[in-house]
């Protein structure tokens, strides 16, 4: 299933340093095969794709949402 681009509304909003509610300078949007990563400075912000690749499937929000809390539970150990 091919993903789709978050709105080119949310995209825009979320790459205005004003938006956030931490100093941000500048925001650098990164894609990646199957996410969205914006660089605020000291944090980033991480949007995954919905897509399905055979090996991981992100094709729904409970799917995505259920990575993102094995991604956290795993890099909180570093």
């Amino acid at each position: 299933m091919p993903h789709k681009a978050p709105p080119p509304m949310m995209l825009a909003l979320l790459s205005d340093p004003a938006c956030y509610d931490h100093p941000v300078e500048k925001v650098a949007l990164i894609e990646t095969h199957i996410s969205w990563v914006l660089l605020t400075g000291e944090f980033a912000y991480k949007i995954k794709k919905p897509v399905n690749l055979g090996f991981l499937d992100f094709s729904t929000l409970a799917l995505r949402h259920q990575d993102c809390l094995e991604e956290l539970r795993l890099n909180r150990r570093l």
